[in-house]
């Protein structure tokens, strides 16, 4: 994939890139052939639908933080597909290749579900990058969260941290990211274990304990359900290629 004269980069199934309007996208599919086709489906959405979208969020579900607003980054342009992401845009697809009755409400319906999910995925992606806007108040959470990733973290000392009820503190995380706040303590645990494996040779076990969890066996289903291998596999994989650089 090549966009705005930046050098190309892989762009892989299970992952999305967003092109502003009127900027040429380039894609070269070098492994693809007459009897081997490689295909690349693209929506195209209208500008005006998407902003006036991301105008009633703003309007009805405003952000957490002052001068804090939805907003489509552009410099976020290429990211891995979650479940949700993905499911929705097979459902608009599906809608749109149809012809059944309500076929444009549900379509207008599926497209605002969409942009949410992309704004969400953005927001994530933004966080897990570290690149943090501290004038959003659930950014002094995900600090406190990464400074504190060993120990038992709480979600009432999260909403206290944050000077909000448990209640609004829960829904104001999970609108920001499309994740709640265990599952993002979760997500750095996982995160912060790789770096151990991959960083040291630390035990397994040694890491498991470190990171706050209490049973071996639930840190490994919660690595895999993750990364799809097992903390053994991962190190392996991870040994074998720095043994080949």
């Amino acid at each position: 994939m090549h966009l705005f004269d930046k050098p190309g980069f892989d762009y892989l199934p299970g992952e999305t890139v967003l092109v502003p309007a009127n900027v040429t996208m380039k894609i070269d599919f070098p492994d693809a052939t007459e009897q081997n086709p490689t295909q690349c489906i693209a929506l195209a959405l209208d500008q005006t639908k998407i902003q006036h979208i991301i105008d009633r969020l703003n309007e009805e579900y405003p952000r957490e933080g002052q001068e804090h607003f939805w907003k489509l980054q552009h410099n976020q342009y290429h990211f891995l597909n979650n479940v949700e992401l993905a499911q929705t845009m097979n459902k608009l697809i599906r809608i749109c290749s149809g012809s059944g009755i309500g076929k444009d409400i549900l379509a207008d319906l599926t497209l605002q579900e969409l942009v949410v999910h992309i704004l969400q995925t953005q927001n994530l992606q933004t966080i897990m990058d570290d690149n943090i806007d501290h004038n959003n108040p659930l950014a002094y959470v995900v600090n406190y969260i990464r400074a504190n990733i060993s120990e038992k973290i709480q979600v009432e000392d999260l909403s206290e941290k944050a000077c909000m009820s448990r209640t609004s503190f829960y829904r104001a995380f999970k609108r920001e990211f499309n994740l709640s706040p265990l599952d993002f303590i979760l997500k750095e645990k996982i995160k912060k274990a790789k770096q151990i494996l991959s960083e040291s040779k630390t035990s397994i076990s040694d890491v498991c304990y470190q990171l706050g969890f209490t049973d071996l066996n639930y840190f490994g289903r919660q690595f895999k359900k993750s990364e799809g291998i097992s903390p053994t596999q991962y190190r392996s994989v991870t040994d074998k290629n720095e043994a080949i650089n």
